[in-house]
């Protein structure tokens, strides 16, 4: 049973060590997913989801591959042993549940990347088992906000991660859905949306008792969104 979810952006800047000067100038985005990433700790269990280059799931333990193939690798830092080379968006959810819970995530944390394709069955059976699961959503508006964004301009960025926020604020896994619906779309933005339409079909007929947009903006022309649903009992 689903009882908590965060919603939080894939900003590589999140990770430590990547980019500092861009994480003090993003304080209220950092200050947003902290304080979401906290409401799942009464979990059994915190279920990261991000999109990779394949669907596959990394078991409790797995943690941020620190050799060359990483998609973050760190010349700065020792080769220590081969580990799996996680996508952007696991080392960010990694690194977001490190900085909410210094003293240790308290419980165990599964990694699962759903690739670029539209939601599967497979996808949407990690949190099939038994028990009080917390999920980590780790997704990305359009980056395609202003002249200088990754993906430039494109006048369609506004209105689609209207559709986003307007379903995260008022808890509403169809509306969610539907805003996810058009994949060519969210290619054409730039948009990784891939986990909030896993998100939604999860939850699609239990929606949340309480549901918080945290934060909204895209500083960077691409569109941050940190939000969390709650479920009662």
């Amino acid at each position: 049973m689903i009882v908590a979810a965060a919603v939080c952006p894939g900003a590589p800047f999140l990770i430590p060590g990547v980019a500092e000067p861009l994480v003090r100038e993003s304080a209220d985005l950092l200050a947003a997913c902290t304080q979401a990433v906290r409401t799942l700790a009464h979990a059994d269990r915190i279920v990261v989801i991000a999109t990779g280059r394949r669907s596959i799931r990394y078991p409790a333990g797995t943690v941020t591959s620190q050799v060359a193939t990483s998609p973050l690798g760190r010349g700065d830092l020792a080769v220590r042993e081969c580990r799996p080379a996680l996508a952007v968006g696991s080392i960010v959810g990694q690194a977001l549940l490190a900085r909410a819970f210094p003293d240790g995530v308290p419980v165990p944390v599964d990694l699962v990347e759903t690739g670029g394709e539209p939601v599967t069955d497979d996808a949407c059976a990690v949190a099939g088992a038994a028990g009080r699961e917390a999920l980590l959503v780790i997704a990305d508006g359009a980056a395609t906000h202003g002249d200088h964004a990754p993906g430039r301009r494109d006048d369609r960025a506004a209105p689609f991660d209207d559709g986003l926020a307007a379903a995260l604020t008022g808890g509403d896994p169809a509306g969610l859905g539907r805003a996810c619906a058009d994949q060519d779309l969210a290619r054409a933005l730039l948009a990784a949306v891939t986990p909030l339409a896993v998100l939604a079909r999860l939850v699609g007929d239990r929606p949340p008792t309480a549901a918080d947009l945290l934060f909204r903006g895209s500083p960077y022309g691409v569109g941050y969104l940190v939000a969390s649903w709650r479920w009662a009992g």
